[in-house]
């Protein structure tokens, strides 16, 4: 008989509430128990006591409403035991709780006194059971819930308080006797210690999490999939897919066969797919063995794979994916593992929305970036010219670093570079102004002094606070002089044609949008023919620790102190690669380079091109016929076959993967022809091997033609010029 003066608290109603929730799990199977009360607003139930294995007791409801559509409220309403996720009808209108990432089977009985209802004990399986309770396990179930009841209502008749506190006691209890079949204690921690596989689930699931924090990418999220959901779970092949416009698209994979991945990429999401169907159901699906995913899927398509797990990616209960993890044996999913399994998921569903939403807005702003950036490079009489633009790997693709080259009368070029302070959609607006506005000037015939002094006046009228550098070269072809100014930029740099670097001394001035009544000074610089002009903004020579303009601070005059590539698109890639290993890459860099060949071409300095609209069916007929007649012109009868050859692969190739206007460039050399195919698709193509291997791009398609490029010319490469890209091709004359 209990002593009348004894003191209770609520650590005996605590203790309760643990002991009957224990007590159910260990006679029930239960993986999770749950101990509910009413709160002091009488229209919630917050959970006092969650017991189970993890990591399953992270992911329960911590507060449910009164009137929620779930098992525990339709238990406090109806003051009846409810069920749901067995095979039996559940009350109309009954959910599942939103926040369980994972099917399940849940009973959850209401905990009366005399003095009332007092809450909800509620119990989950995980995976769902396939059968019902028994009629005799029903009536201990009710039985041990109506004991609770009156321990409770004994410890409110001495003033203990039966409303929850502010969180939740967790209580793990952890199996000591023989696991049921398909568990693999020797994956997950050490057989015979309790705990162990528990804790050991948690770490990957920490670890999962803490990567995906860091990835900013899809390819990064694919990239965590596979180090800590594939290599974990024993899987020798992984597939992510990503669902746009009613399709699944491969978004990354390892060690998928290739064939199967071509079937799969782009494959509509109906029904009677295995990976469809999870996704569209969200419920995983797990085949222990191929004949298993056959008796389902008779249609499955062959991956050379024995088991198969199919993983929905959700987020905000919105169907983002599928990830499918193959086993080359067969593959039993435990029940825990399969919690663990869609945690991960539940994870993974929101990094991957993120790093889509961050690609597209990317994808956006280089679009943006690309219109503000000249469509085509402009070349005249007796020089050649490329540029570089390559954004900051840590910026969202804008920025408002700019070049230009704008044709002037009498055989004049003013090329200029740029940069608009700051790395956001202002940066960019104001660097499109501003370029309009330097084209618009030097165009009307001004100096380079002029036009600097006039933009920065526009700029100070502009409403903005952002300042920004420009340099500006007029260039006359035919006396070889540059008229040079300089806006707070880094002075440019002169090549001549002995190798010579020279970095001529010219007033600084100060940077655009400072001073509206700043003058800006033009230099005369005399160049001789073979030599090269470099402008540049500072993206391309500040160090990791600082942000010095001195062309010096990347080490890259180095590299034009070599001796020169074959021709300047080579020079560049070489610049803009040896920035890349010696600085940190946090500024846009843009570079513009300039060839003076001469106030005179020589006899071998014809050019000729042609532009095909991005529809245009006959393009590739007609640019054959193009090459055929141009190079009969030129006598150059010798080339015609190799360089139509050449050119239709690459015309066809940017017709169908750049899904642009195509510009077709053909100029002769002493000794080689070069032919130049542009569009603005900034992806690189890509040759591959003949031989396919398992782990091949989703680009491979794209790059067969180039083997025959690769044959028939003496060399070839892409240059990215912001805008798009330019294939150029040297084809060398026969000796």
């Amino acid at each position: 008989m209990t002593d009348q003066t004894d003191t209770y608290t609520t650590l005996h109603r605590d203790t309760a509430l643990a002991d009957t929730l224990q007590e159910v799990i260990e006679q029930l199977g239960a993986n999770t128990g749950l101990a509910y009360l009413l709160a002091d607003d009488d229209r919630t139930l917050r959970s006092v006591i969650i017991g189970g294995a993890q990591p399953a007791i992270y992911v329960m409801p911590e507060r449910v409403g009164t009137d929620a559509p779930y098992a525990t409220a339709a238990a406090f309403r109806t003051g009846e035991m409810t069920t749901a996720g067995f095979p039996i009808p559940h009350p109309p209108g009954l959910k599942f709780a939103s926040r369980i990432p994972f099917p399940y089977s849940v009973v959850a009985l209401p905990i009366d006194t005399e003095h009332g209802r007092l809450g909800v004990v509620t119990f989950v399986w995980v995976p769902p059971r396939t059968h019902f309770l028994s009629t005799r396990e029903v009536a201990w179930l009710k039985d041990t819930t109506e004991d609770l009841g009156r321990i409770l209502g004994a410890l409110a008749d001495r003033a203990v308080g039966m409303r929850p506190g502010t969180k939740p006691a967790l209580l793990p209890l952890y199996r000591r006797g023989p696991r049921p079949a398909g568990t693999v204690d020797s994956r997950w921690g050490l057989p015979g210690h309790p705990g162990s596989t528990e804790v050991s689930f948690m770490y990957q699931i920490h670890q999962l999490a803490a990567e995906l924090n860091e990835a900013t990418s899809v390819s990064d999220v694919t990239a965590v999939v596979r180090q800590r959901v594939m290599t974990p779970f024993g899987a020798t092949a992984f597939l992510v897919h990503v669902l746009k416009d009613g399709r699944l698209w491969v978004a990354g994979h390892s060690d998928y066969p290739t064939v199967a991945l071509r079937l799969l990429h782009g494959a509509a999401a109906t029904a009677h797919r295995a990976d469809a169907d999870a996704l569209l159901t969200r419920t995983p699906l797990y085949f222990a063995d191929r004949s298993a995913l056959l008796r389902t899927y008779p249609h499955a398509v062959d991956d050379g794979l024995e088991a198969t797990a199919y993983l929905p990616i959700t987020s905000h209960q919105q169907p983002l994916g599928v990830c499918t993890l193959g086993f080359p044996q067969r593959r039993v999913f435990s029940s825990e593992e399969q919690a663990v399994v869609m945690l991960m998921m539940d994870l993974i569903g929101p990094a991957l929305e993120r790093a889509t939403l961050t690609e597209s807005t990317r994808q956006l702003a280089e679009k943006l970036q690309k219109k503000l950036l000249p469509r085509d490079l402009v070349e005249v009489p007796g020089m050649t010219t490329t540029a570089r633009y390559v954004p900051a790997s840590s910026t969202a693709g804008l920025g408002g670093d700019w070049y230009d080259m704008i044709p002037l009368p009498g055989c004049r070029i003013a090329l200029v570079v740029g940069d608009v302070e700051g790395h956001s959609i202002e940066s960019s607006v104001v660097m499109g102004q501003l370029r309009s506005a330097v084209r618009a000037y030097a165009t009307e015939g001004h100096s380079p002094g002029t036009v600097l002094s006039r933009a920065n006046r526009l700029l100070n009228e502009l409403d903005t606070d952002l300042m920004a550098t420009c340099c500006l070269i007029d260039f006359d072809t035919t006396t070889g002089t540059a008229e040079t100014a300089l806006a707070g930029h880094p002075t440019p740099l002169f090549r001549t044609s002995d190798g010579t670097v020279i970095t001529p001394r010219l007033p600084a001035g100060l940077p655009l949008g400072i001073s509206p009544d700043t003058h800006y000074t033009t230099t005369d610089i005399p160049l001789t023919p073979g030599a090269t002009l470099f402008l540049y903004t500072n993206g391309l020579t500040a160090t990791p620790d600082t942000d010095s303009t001195d062309a010096d601070a990347g080490g890259w005059t180095h590299s034009l102190l070599s001796p020169a590539p074959p021709s300047i698109d080579e020079l560049a890639d070489q610049l803009i690669q040896q920035a890349s290993v010696h600085t940190a890459h946090h500024d846009d860099v843009a570079l513009l380079i300039a060839h003076y060949e001469g106030p005179v071409p020589g006899p071998n300095r014809r050019i000729t091109r042609m532009t095909f609209h991005r529809h245009d069916l006959k393009a590739v007929k007609t640019a054959r016929q193009f090459i055929t007649d141009s190079l009969h012109t030129w006598g150059l009868d010798d080339l015609i076959d190799s360089t139509r050859l050449v050119t239709s692969e690459i015309v066809t190739n940017a017709l169908i993967h750049a899904d642009s206007d195509v510009d077709l460039r053909l100029r002769e050399y002493p000794d080689h022809l070069r032919l130049e195919v542009r569009d603005t698709d900034p992806t690189p193509p890509i040759p591959t091997a003949i031989t396919l291997t398992t782990e091949t791009s989703q680009h491979t398609e794209h790059g067969r033609g180039l083997h025959i490029v690769d044959a028939l010319s003496t060399g070839w490469g892409n240059s990215p010029t912001g805008r798009g890209k330019t294939i150029w091709v040297d084809i060398y004359n026969n000796p």
